[in-house]
């Protein structure tokens, strides 16, 4: 069904490449992070192509995102974020696929209370405040911490923190660098054996190779956008491409208004199409009158505000035909649209553009050659 013509697609040979390229530069074990539906690209069939090219590790923030990726496919999962330590209970049948985050030593203590003796079915990773300020242990709760591992035979498969700054390449990556491994050496000389040592983001990942440790944890970077402002990485290659189609052409005439609140006029003849995507798409209502789409390689203005299910764009100088297809984001002749440019006049994040855009919006996607949904 080609219902209104309007989809995202994700090329997956330029994901895989992106990993790849992260990987030869980082000389480290790459652990995909598929939150926020992986960051609005579709974290189940995500999750199916990484475990199909080798990869055994991916990240989530919360519990509920790795059981749905679980039921399509079974592949470890570390868990970011707190959860209610009495569904450990429930999970021990995915023992083996979940690595809980230790968030404090209050979420260990419920845990063994809870599970007992079955606190050694799981794996932990442990996060470590290094200077965020989120989730993640303090050094006042390390003592206990390490005595309550001790006490119980609990398996650390991690040990892990995370960077503000890195993309700002700031002092502060090198302030908390630090901190983590002074801590790193204390349970060390505790006899606690952890597998994997990681703290980089896609920022820290590709601007401070240096600091890569056993492992990275890239979002937005494999996900071919820009981690920082601050230098550009041209080998990453955008994965996703947002389209549509122009769905209706009017004739404009001097003095006419477009859209509600009536916010455009027009002081000359135009031709306006209308692009079946609006705010309930995650197209930022904030982008009225400012951002532009492609049709045909010409740049067009988004004229009228941003509705829920319909934009207006001026296709004067596009040669538009009813059923051509629009560009949101990506790339068609010799223009491209970035998440960097959306973000930019929507004063955000570009993380913030694709993780937007909503399930109503199908995801096509494309690898070798071949398109599948």
């Amino acid at each position: 069904m080609k219902d209104r013509e309007t989809f995202v697609l994700i090329n997956i040979d330029n994901y895989i490449n992106n990993l790849k390229y992260i990987e030869k530069i980082t000389n480290s074990k790459v652990i995909p992070v598929l939150k926020a539906n992986a960051y609005g690209h579709g974290k189940e069939i995500l999750a199916k192509e990484l475990k199909k090219e080798g990869y055994d590790l991916i990240a989530v923030a919360y519990l509920s995102e790795a059981l749905e990726i679980l039921k399509e496919t079974k592949i470890q999962t570390l868990i970011f974020n707190y959860f209610n330590p009495q569904d450990l209970k429930e999970l021990i049948e995915f023992s083996d696929y979940i690595l809980p985050t230790i968030t404090s030593v209050d979420f260990l203590k419920e845990a063994v209370e809870i599970l007992k003796e079955d606190i050694t079915k799981f794996k932990f990773h442990i996060n470590y405040n290094t200077g965020m300020f989120r989730v993640g242990l303090s050094k006042n709760e390390l003592k206990e911490l390490i005595t309550i591992i001790k006490e119980n035979n609990i398996q650390i498969d991690g040990f892990y923190s995370h960077y503000a700054t890195a993309d700002d390449m700031d002092e502060f990556v090198h302030f908390q660098h630090k901190k983590y491994l002074e801590v790193l050496d204390i349970l060390k000389e505790e006899n606690i054996s952890i597998r994997l040592k990681h703290m980089s983001n896609s920022a820290a990942s590709l601007l401070f190779p240096e600091y890569s440790l056993d492992a990275v944890r890239p979002g937005i970077a494999s996900y071919g956008m820009q981690p920082s402002n601050k230098k550009i990485i041209k080998e990453l290659k955008p994965v996703l491409s947002f389209k549509s189609v122009i769905a209706k052409l009017n004739e404009l005439n001097i003095g006419d208004t477009v859209g509600y609140g009536r916010t455009f006029k027009a002081d000359k003849k135009m031709i306006a199409g209308i692009v079946p995507v609006g705010y309930a798409d995650g197209y930022f209502r904030n982008l009225s009158n400012k951002a532009e789409m492609l049709v045909n390689g010409i740049r067009c203005k988004i004229i009228g505000r941003v509705s829920m299910d319909q934009i207006i764009i001026d296709v004067t100088n596009a040669k538009a035909k009813i059923g051509d297809e629009v560009v949101l984001i990506g790339k068609q002749k010799n223009e491209e649209i970035t998440s960097e440019e959306l973000a930019n006049l929507s004063n955000t994040i570009n993380y913030e553009i694709t993780s937007k855009i909503t399930n109503r919006v199908k995801r096509v996607y494309f690898r070798g050659g071949k398109y599948f949904e």
